[in-house]
C-alpha cells in the first residue's frame, strides 16, 4: 500500500480557566493543575480534527509543546494558522499537498485512500504567550496514530464532535471494535500503546465503547461545568487505566470532559457490560 492511506511559554494560573467572549453560550474551559502537570512539555494528539483546533490549543498551550491535527479533508489553504496564535516562522511540508481522497479497490473492496501530508508551523499561542510546534496532517487518523508517534509518547488525546454514521469519521478510537480491516480495529488497544503511562483524554462521548464517556454524550442541555461537578469524584477501571475526570472544556456533541488515565499493571478485562 505504500504510503497511501485508507480507511472504513508564559506563566498561567494554577488552574487554567478561561470564558470565551461574553454574550456566546460557550462554557468555557478548565484545565486543572493535576491535568496540567500531565500535559507539560507533551504532545497533544486530535484526529479527525477539521477546523476544531483553537479551543484545544488556548486550553493546552501553556504546558503542551507540540500539537498534532489529523483529517483526510486538510488543504494547504486551510492548514498554517490557528485564531489567537501568531506564526513564528515559516510553514514546512513533508508530503503531497495537492492530494485529494479518492477510491481504490483492495481485496475486492473499495476503499477511499489519500497520500499523507503533514504541515508543521512554528505558533506563539498570543494571551499566554507560549510557544508551540503545531502539526496538521492531512489522512485518516488510525494511520497517524500508528506512524508518527513511538509507544508511550502521547500525553493528551482529544477526540470530540464525531460520529459513527454520514457525515461522521467512523473511526471509534476509544473502542475495542472489531473491524475487517485491521488498522480500523480495536482502536483503543492501539492508542494506549501510544499513551503515556499518566494521560488525558479529552472526549464528549463521540464513538466510545465506554458508557462513563458517553453519560452526557448529546445531552444539549447541561454545561460543561455541570458535567465536571458530576463527574469529578467518579473513578473507573477499564481497558488498562483508571479514569478519574480532572476538568473540561466546551460543548460540542455534549460537554467535553477531561479524563486522567493512569496505566495499571495488570490489565483489567473486557466486561459484557462494556459495551451497553
Amino acid at each position: 500500500m505504500a504510503n497511501c492511506e485508507r480507511t472504513g511559554a508564559g506563566a498561567a494560573p494554577p488552574e487554567m480557566v478561561a470564558a470565551l467572549p461574553t454574550g456566546t453560550a460557550a462554557p468555557g474551559w478548565l484545565v486543572t493543575e493535576e491535568a496540567r502537570a500531565i500535559a507539560r512539555g507533551g504532545v497533544f494528539f486530535y484526529p479527525c480534527a477539521g477546523a476544531d483546533t483553537e479551543e484545544a490549543l488556548a486550553a493546552f498551550a501553556p504546558d503542551i509543546a507540540t500539537f498534532w491535527f489529523c483529517d483526510p479533508a486538510y488543504q494547504a489553504d486551510r492548514v498554517g494558522a490557528i485564531a489567537g496564535c501568531e506564526r513564528t516562522g515559516p510553514v514546512s511540508v513533508r508530503g503531497e499537498p495537492d492530494a485529494s481522497v479518492g477510491a481504490r479497490e483492495t481485496e475486492g473492496r473499495i476503499h477511499r485512500w489519500i497520500e499523507p501530508c503533514v504541515w508543521t508551523a512554528p505558533l506563539r499561542h498570543r494571551s499566554t504567550g507560549a510557544e508551540v510546534t503545531a502539526h496538521w496532517r492531512r489522512g485518516f487518523g488510525e494511520y497517524a496514530l500508528a506512524r508518527e508517534f513511538p509507544d508511550r509518547s502521547i500525553s493528551v488525546f482529544m477526540h470530540r464532535g464525531d460520529s459513527p454514521g454520514e457525515g461522521g469519521s467512523g473511526s471509534h478510537f476509544l473502542d475495542r471494535r472489531p473491524k475487517r480491516h485491521e488498522p480500523l480495529a480495536c482502536l483503543f488497544d492501539k492508542l494506549a500503546a501510544k499513551l503515556q503511562d499518566e494521560a488525558l483524554v479529552v472526549s464528549d462521548g463521540s464513538n466510545s465503547g465506554i458508557r462513563e464517556l458517553r453519560t452526557f454524550h448529546n445531552n444539549m442541555e447541561i454545561k460543561a461545568p455541570r458535567a465536571f461537578e458530576a463527574s469529578a469524584g467518579e473513578s473507573f477501571e477499564r481497558w488498562g487505566f483508571r479514569w478519574r475526570c480532572v476538568g473540561y472544556l466546551g460543548r460540542k456533541y455534549g460537554p467535553t470532559l477531561i479524563w486522567k488515565l493512569t496505566r495499571l499493571t495488570v490489565a483489567t478485562p473486557i466486561r459484557p457490560n462494556d459495551f451497553v
